[in-house]
């Protein structure tokens, strides 16, 4: 996908310089309507582009750990999705646009995506305040969790990284030692 997109770019590119260059040897400006010269391959290529969901694009690119790209192709799917879905069908797609945010470190986003979750789940929660840097918020919630399971090595793992972030070295001595992966 991405070699047959910058092979698009570049095609027009190219496709446009031709053209002007032959617009400056026959001595003319080039009209508004005269910049997109037709080019059976190009279009063939945009068919082809345009023919794959957004939503697949961005789940694919997720999975790959291309988490811009993946945020690109996910806005589109939920602009469109909008114009067609419930504002509880899309509750989904916003939990999974808020998982981007979050692993490309945009607080701002994931604060705006939390305005259209109307109640979001711990994790939710939990990801919003350490973007956001909140680092004391999302501690409080680990230890809650902790709680409830107490072996769960990567719940230990977390807390002791918000308490390493918060500058709480000392209540390290307090947390049981784990092996964290």
């Amino acid at each position: 996908m991405d070699y047959l997109s910058k092979w698009l770019k570049a095609k027009k590119q190219h496709n446009s310089s031709v053209h002007a260059q032959a617009a400056r040897v026959q001595n003319r400006h080039l009209r508004v309507d005269e910049d997109e010269v037709h080019d059976i391959a190009v279009s063939r290529v945009e068919k082809i582009l345009a023919a794959i969901p957004p939503e697949i694009m961005g789940i694919r690119s997720f999975e790959s750990k291309s988490y811009p790209r993946a945020l690109f192709y996910w806005e589109q799917h939920i602009r469109h999705a909008r114009e067609i879905k419930s504002e509880e069908d899309m509750k989904p797609l916003y939990e999974t646009l808020q998982h981007i945010y979050a692993q490309i470190d945009e607080p701002d986003g994931i604060e705006g995506i939390s305005a259209h979750l109307k109640i979001y789940t711990i994790d939710q929660q939990i990801i919003e305040h350490r973007n956001a840097g909140r680092w004391t918020a999302a501690q409080s919630w680990y230890e809650m969790q902790l709680c409830a399971k107490p072996n769960d090595t990567e719940l230990q793992s977390n807390l002791l990284s918000c308490l390493r972030e918060s500058g709480q070295y000392g209540r390290f001595a307090g947390v049981p030692k784990v092996k964290i992966r």
